[in-house]
């Protein structure tokens, strides 16, 4: 097996010194420890540098594994034969080697490990060392004596990675959460579904007994399927919060009583619904109008038409007089936007009204949003509005009375170029932005 089926690998093993800098967004070198080896200057044995945890893996296996073993057989002289198991393996990116391996790269990865704990790690000459991350910092750099070409290069890029993890919410905590293996509670397998098919009475996972495992299973649930959560181990973060609660306020009334529902007959049925025709579609506005008496004057023709021939050409007569009268309303035909305006309701307090803002080739209009109450119609001449700061409001000016008002919305450019339109200041063909002020 040749040497191009290898790759060389370094690992970058740190740990916080405490738990508060996991939850800190400001990142500080030194709440942290990193591991590093020092190895003897070529050709000065009594000098050392200190470089990165570095070997060669195959460029086929399990980058992971491989890692993490690497990492656990590394660290155990500094720990009583016991070596560190990683939480997880980080590949933060690729370096370019110098020297005689010059046009090839080597991958860093790093291997978040536990809070930094009170035991004291046993020296052996050779053998890796925790040291302050601030401190090794401060001296690092490409042309330093105290570390390789290829180390400081990467502890600057492993610098400027943490700084960038700290400024992203839930990283820093998700780096160093326990590996899935450490949040398993417990674990209990059915021996019904032994590999072999028959049950057995051998010892089995846990150092349970497969009568034991199904006491256990007996104790906890009785479960007919076990589903796998695909996202499981995956460091989301969940949470509890509740975008939106709606109530149903029926819920606890029991059910209605159906027999006092009362069906129409079916003539009083088709009754009704040819009167609701024509008014179901007048539009919804207190406006002060004759809709009141134009709709029964149409309503009163259809009835008188209906009892005689030529209803089909008599129609088209009806329907264009109910046009006319809905032409006749100041909100005919208007797009309609959504917005706020603030009154004052008195010397000390202000009243927030949201309405509908109309604007159609008659003019401006607002329509409270909840009463349906048309507050102000302005034909254009008659007043003069201004786009506001970052496009967030339009304040108008009512030529008449002199009365100014401003109305917030998010759309205000879209009613500042309608309005530019149908006034007659903006063609089909402008595209170039148009201007703050101008005149209705």
């Amino acid at each position: 097996m040749g040497n191009q089926d290898f790759e060389d690998v370094f690992v970058a093993v740190i740990r916080p010194k405490n738990s508060v800098s996991l939850s800190s967004k400001e990142y500080r070198a030194k709440a942290y420890e990193i591991l590093l080896i020092e190895v003897p200057l070529e050709g000065k044995e009594k000098k050392r540098k200190k470089v990165l945890l570095g070997t060669k893996i195959h460029a086929d296996s399990d980058k992971t594994k491989s890692v993490l073993e690497y990492v656990d057989e590394a660290t155990k002289p500094i720990s009583n034969n016991q070596g560190i198991i990683g939480k997880r393996v980080v590949h933060m990116k690729k370096f370019p080697l110098d020297g005689e391996n010059e046009g090839k790269e080597a991958s860093l990865f790093i291997v978040p490990i536990n809070v930094k704990d009170n035991s004291k790690s046993v020296y052996h000459p050779g053998s890796p060392s925790f040291y302050c991350l601030q401190d090794i910092m401060r001296v690092c750099s490409e042309t330093s004596a105290h570390f390789s070409s290829i180390t400081s290069k990467m502890l600057l890029g492993l610098d400027k990675w943490l700084a960038e993890q700290h400024s992203v919410p839930h990283a820093i905590p998700a780096l160093f959460r326990p590996a899935p293996i450490e949040r398993v509670k417990t674990n209990v397998n059915n021996p019904a579904y032994g590999m072999e098919g028959k049950p057995s009475d051998g010892p089995m996972h846990m150092g349970y007994t497969a009568l034991e495992i199904k006491s256990k299973m007996m104790s906890l649930e009785k479960a007919d399927m076990c589903i796998e959560n695909p996202l499981y181990g995956s460091d989301l973060q969940y949470t509890n919060r509740v975008d939106k609660v709606i109530i149903n306020p029926y819920f606890g009334l029991g059910a209605p009583d159906y027999s006092k529902i009362q069906i129409p007959k079916r003539e009083k049925w088709q009754h009704s619904m040819t009167s609701e025709n024509l008014k179901s579609i007048v539009p919804i506005s207190k406006v002060k109008s004759k809709a009141h008496h134009w709709t029964n004057r149409i309503l009163h023709e259809y009835k008188s038409l209906s009892t005689s021939e030529g209803v089909s050409k008599e129609m088209h007569h009806l329907q264009r007089l109910f046009l006319q009268n809905c032409w006749d309303i100041p909100t005919y035909g208007a797009a309609f936007f959504t917005g706020q305006v603030f009154t004052k309701a008195s010397s000390s307090t202000h009243k927030v009204i949201r309405v509908y803002v109309g604007v159609n080739t008659k003019g401006l209009h607002l329509m409270n949003m909840e009463t349906k109450v048309l507050h102000l119609s302005l034909a254009y001449g008659t007043f003069i509005w201004q786009l506001g700061q970052a496009d967030q409001y339009v304040q108008i000016h009512s030529l008449e009375n002199k009365k100014n008002f401003v109305v917030h919305t998010k759309q205000a450019g879209l009613i500042v170029k309608l309005l530019m339109k149908l006034s007659g200041q903006m063609t089909l063909n402008d595209r170039a932005p148009s201007d703050k002020y101008a005149y209705g």
